[in-house]
């Protein structure tokens, strides 16, 4: 759910002769971000339409729901592809911590503070499912956010604080992921017994963390793969997404092995040339993230106001077209530019910190 802004690698200590340069974007990343947010956003007009006009779901649109999965694995991938070449140290830690809070907090804010207003106003003080602390930290609680679908970021905010131990030391950083991902497994696996426990415990032995790694592991791999090699490796991810639905256990950190490698095969796939479908594709992948964030909200209200009304599908069809389009309206009139102001606060302060040093 995050950008894939600079999503490139410095050309050396890599065993691929056509590495792409710094600054360029993955492009069919973005257009798989753009699916993704499609898939999420009909599954929850199909949710919404369903609880509130009391009907049952519409089948194919519930695997709209592992359009999240996807996410978290490109999120594992972003990371590692754009910061493993990162310098250790302070200065490192302090540009790579204030870039991934600014993407999360910055477009998320707005639309969570101003969802929980609403509720706040309508819903009962003993019904809330959420409280303010939650909203505003995105910490793993009992009541947690107010915009139901953050709790996605609260996943993604413990996976930076690993990452982050990358700058005090790499030795450091991957025994802490071996440690997690062996505890991981094994909890998935059922060798480990995971009893109620305090809502940040259970979310760090969620098994769909795992997911995050398998996007790590696509990132280190793509630096030693011919690209060339894409088809086989997307033709792999495809069999295994098969396989997944064909005999679906319940366990969605299954699909991280398959997500991954169709991550993987579409980073290694080079778009010489974009016409104006894959340029509309792109810009949906850019927006994906805040398309996540309003539909939400968006989907909820309009299911509840023509509850009883129009026909099922134009329910689910004003829900889509309407969290898509107030979406990108979101992203492009304060995401973007707000996200572009704060880094450029940041940077003008850090190097007038440096300048007084």
């Amino acid at each position: 759910m995050q950008g894939l802004e600079h999503l490139g690698a410095p050309s050396g200590g890599s065993a691929r002769s056509d590495i792409r340069t710094p600054g360029e974007k993955l492009v069919l990343l973005e257009v798989g971000r753009a699916v993704a947010a499609l898939i999420v956003v009909l599954h929850h007009a199909d949710q919404a339409s369903q609880h509130f006009g009391e009907q049952g779901a519409v089948r194919f649109a519930i695997w709209g729901q592992y359009g999240v999965d996807f996410f978290f694995v490109l999120s594992g991938f972003i990371i590692t592809h754009v910061h493993r070449f990162d310098a250790p140290g302070g200065a490192s830690a302090w540009r790579y911590l204030s870039k991934r809070v600014t993407r999360i907090y910055v477009p998320y804010l707005p639309v969570a503070l101003a969802y929980a207003a609403l509720l706040f106003a309508l819903q009962p003080t003993d019904n809330r499912y959420w409280s303010l602390i939650g909203t505003l930290t995105l910490w793993p609680m009992e009541r947690a956010s107010a915009l139901t679908v953050a709790w996605t970021l609260s996943f993604e905010m413990l996976f930076y604080a690993l990452f982050l131990l990358r700058y005090i030391s790499h030795s450091l950083f991957w025994a802490a992921s071996a440690i997690w991902f062996g505890f991981l497994l094994m909890t998935g696996m059922g060798l480990i017994a995971t009893p109620a426990s305090p809502p940040l415990l259970e979310a760090l032995a969620d098994p769909i963390v795992t997911q995050f790694f398998c996007g790590v592991a696509a990132a280190y791999i793509l630096h030693f793969l011919p690209s060339r090699g894409c088809g086989w490796v997307m033709a792999a991810g495809i069999l295994g997404l098969g396989l997944f639905a064909l005999y679906w256990s319940g366990q969605r950190a299954l699909l991280g092995p398959p997500l991954g490698l169709v991550v993987l095969a579409l980073a290694m796939i080079e778009v010489r040339g974009m016409g104006a479908m894959m340029r509309g594709a792109v810009f949906l992948g850019a927006s994906s993230y805040a398309i996540y964030l309003v539909h939400s909200p968006v989907v909820s209200i309009v299911a509840q106001l023509t509850s009883g009304g129009p026909d099922r599908w134009v329910v689910i069809t004003l829900c889509v077209i309407l969290g898509i389009a107030l979406g990108i309206l979101y992203h492009v009139t304060v995401e973007r530019p707000a996200i572009r102001w704060f880094r450029h606060r940041l940077t003008h302060r850090e190097m007038f910190r440096e300048s007084r040093l």
